[in-house]
């Protein structure tokens, strides 16, 4: 048992020793100063297509299971905004939405009826708040809202409510949305 131990702590130092020495430009912003770390890619292979308008749909279904933490799927969201301003895509050439399906339906409550249910302020409000300030579009399906049992009143009022995560999907896609599955 002393082996594996010492051998442990030893992979264990020698990781943080290499993770130390790793040298990173991952910021946070330029849009969401919060959220979103990203880097700038200056020897990339593939050059960002000049005026292209990004259209992106999230899918999200899966939430953070420690009901404190915000949901990192949905700070993907500000990492692509981040990730593309800081590499010279303007704001307005990205148009994303967001589709929240199952369990990350507890993501979009108001603080009020998130702390009903599980004792905290909800956590992504103001991770949700800076992205609609920023253009993004949320939306959560009805269906799932309906099997959590949430009233419409306990949604946040950045997020609009649909029939369901499959309908947006297909609205969207048809609006030329390209789907990002998380």
């Amino acid at each position: 048992m002393k082996k594996i131990c010492l051998v442990l702590t030893s992979s264990l130092l020698a990781l943080a020793v290499n993770l130390s020495e790793a040298k990173s430009d991952i910021e946070m912003g330029p849009i969401l100063e919060a959220y979103g770390p990203a880097s700038a890619i200056e020897d990339s292979d593939i050059p960002l297509p000049e005026g292209f308008v990004y259209k992106a749909l999230f899918d999200i279904s899966e939430t953070n299971q420690k009901h404190d933490q915000y949901n990192r799927k949905i700070e993907s969201v500000a990492r692509f905004l981040n990730m593309h301003a800081r590499n010279g895509v303007e704001p307005d050439n990205m148009k994303l939405a967001v589709v929240l399906h199952g369990s990350a339906v507890k993501d979009i409550l108001t603080d009020e009826a998130y702390a009903k249910r599980h004792g905290y302020k909800n956590p992504n409000t103001d991770l949700i708040h800076r992205l609609a300030e920023n253009g993004v579009e949320f939306y959560v399906c009805g269906q799932s809202v309906a099997f959590y049992d949430v009233k419409k009143s306990e949604l946040s009022s950045d997020v609009k409510l649909a029939l369901s995560a499959m309908t947006m999907a297909v609205l969207l896609q048809e609006d030329d949305y390209q789907l990002i599955p998380f």
